[in-house]
């Protein structure tokens, strides 16, 4: 073996999966040297996560990548929930949040297929993921951490970096390396999931759901025809075995989806454990961990490969700003204060569902069979609990009241978008008898944005923050006053977003010393550490 140093770098991406390239991504759009690295030969081939959320849309709309997964992915219109061969109740999912996103609706894409977008950005940036480099050594100092590297050829890399970013898995090298404990368990079931052309019962180009007392089958639309990707429970007979094959399956997915089941293809089969596991903490030192090598849960809602995306995108412009010398070390601090709260709640959400779910119990299996799809058709025919649902099952309802970098002044309404929420998309003039425009199409999220509504802008912003604030002023128009009235914004009222699109500052009146304060306490621009966080 040989060894070598290599040139220093501001932060060192570990793992090449969605998180990481969106990550990677993020760090590049700001100007922040990065590495990513990964101890696979390559992309992966084969996938399990399948929904991408609206909020992801969002972020992949600032990417410049949105069009080519609405190009790749199927839009589900719709949830069908059979029972006993009969299809028992339909959840609409096509535009339930119309006037809550650009996005109302979920998008099947596999996780495949989002690397490869996410790959080509950071290609089209000018960076590529170096493939067969597995961390094997971490040694933090001050001001770096030393990475050591080991590659399929035996050569062994050790690197500085400023920060490190885990990226890397549930098996994470990094959390393992700063002794993080994962709490948590797997569950006792074996899932499979087969990559099929199959002709049904099933409702085309929607989700459709199969419920038998002691699980559940998924199928969910893929491009093409015919094309579906299937998951669930093994039945008690077929577990334990290694050389399970799909045509062993086969017939327990007939009887609970019917005998006329014809499948003519399967290109894709694999049996799994999933597991609910959580990091004590997301943060040693200079090292951060996200995704799954943060928390792993049950895939109830199609939320973990999201989760992992916007743990990226909000711990990127938080260092960025670090790396940069323009935010104090604390500003750090806020990724696990605001992302560990969000894991926590998901996990106790989707474990809570899962179980009842999966329950080999027979009062769980009647109640699978004979009353939640009742109760699920009853709550979805009310407009409310769409809407509900949709925030929170689309991530677009997350939010960050008790963070340190949230502040709500006190004359707000209770009802008004208060700081720490995401901003809601609204469609505004921003002239007098001009045009209206979407206003997340208007937002950089490479900078701050303030809007002001119903007063004028400070003359020269907010000085503290330069180039990287954009302003935007909303005049009196009654089509404005229309849909500030839906959204709940007073006028006058002001809000400071952060680059995430999240509240930070939000009020009735702007005062300038009152936005110089937030922006040197809350956010630590301009502290004396500042200077100090790059790697050396």
């Amino acid at each position: 073996m040989s060894a070598r140093v290599e040139t220093h770098t501001d932060v060192l991406v570990v793992g090449a999966g969605p998180t990481g390239l969106m990550l990677a991504n993020q760090l590049v759009r700001r100007g922040v040297r990065v590495r990513i690295i990964d101890r696979h030969a390559g992309p992966s081939l084969q996938t399990r996560a399948l929904g991408v959320q609206a909020r992801t849309l969002e972020i992949y709309s600032h990417l410049g990548i949105v069009d080519r997964a609405l190009e790749l992915g199927k839009r589900a219109t719709g949830a069908n929930i059979w029972v006993q061969g009969r299809r028992a109740a339909r959840v609409p999912l096509g535009d339930i949040g119309r006037d809550l996103s650009p996005y109302p609706f979920l998008l099947i894409l596999g996780q495949d297929d989002n690397e490869r977008l996410l790959g080509d950005a950071l290609r089209n940036r000018g960076m590529a993921v170096q493939w067969n480099a597995e961390l094997v050594g971490l040694a933090q100092d001050t001001g770096h951490v030393t990475a050591t590297l080991k590659h399929t050829d035996g050569t062994i890399d050790e690197v500085a970096a400023g920060w490190i970013g885990g990226c890397d898995g549930a098996r994470s090298a990094v959390r393992e390396l700063s002794g993080i404990p994962f709490e948590g368990a797997p569950y006792e079931h074996v899932f499979f999931v087969a990559d099929t052309h199959v002709t049904g019962t099933m409702v085309p180009d929607e989700l459709n759901v199969y419920l038998w007392r002691q699980g559940f089958h998924l199928f969910f639309p893929m491009r093409g025809t015919d094309h579906w990707r299937l998951a669930g429970i093994l039945p008690p007979n077929l577990r334990g075995r290694d050389d399970l094959t799909f045509e062993d399956v086969i017939p327990s997915v007939r009887r609970v989806a019917g005998s006329s089941l014809s499948f003519k293809a399967c290109s894709w089969y694999s049996t799994y454990r999933i597991h609910h596991r959580r990091a004590a903490r997301f943060r040693d030192r200079r090292c951060f961990l996200l995704g799954d090598a943060a928390h792993i849960h049950s895939p109830v809602g199609a939320q973990g490969m999201n989760t992992g995306l916007q743990d990226a995108y909000n711990l990127a412009w938080k260092l960025a700003l670090v790396v940069s010398g323009r935010a104090g070390h604390a500003l750090l601090d806020s990724y696990e204060d605001e992302r560990l709260p969000v894991a926590k709640r998901l996990l106790s959400t989707t474990d809570r569902a899962f179980s009842l779910v999966v329950s080999d119990a027979w009062l769980a299996g009647q109640f699978r069979t004979r009353v939640l799809a009742k109760i699920v058709a009853f709550a979805m025919g009310m407009e409310r609990v769409q809407r509900l649902a949709f925030r929170t099952i689309s991530q677009i309802g997350i939010r960050y009241r008790a963070s340190s970098l949230s502040e709500t002044s006190a004359r707000l309404p209770e009802s008004a978008p208060r700081a720490g929420d995401r901003f809601p998309w609204l469609r505004l003039k921003f002239l007098p008898n001009g045009q209206t425009e979407d206003l997340f199409g208007k937002l950089d999220d490479t900078r701050f944005s303030l809007i002001v509504i119903g007063q004028a802008s400070p003359p020269g912003g907010v000085p503290e923050l330069g180039h990287l604030l954009s302003i935007h002023e909303v005049p009196s128009d009654p089509a404005n006053d229309r849909e500030l009235a839906r959204a709940h914004i007073p006028r006058p009222s002001f809000y400071l977003l952060r680059p995430d699109g999240h509240v930070g500052l939000a009020g009735t009146h702007l005062e300038a010393a009152a936005a110089t304060r937030y922006v040197s306490e809350r956010l630590h621009v301009g502290r004396k550490d500042a200077g100090t966080t790059g790697a050396r």
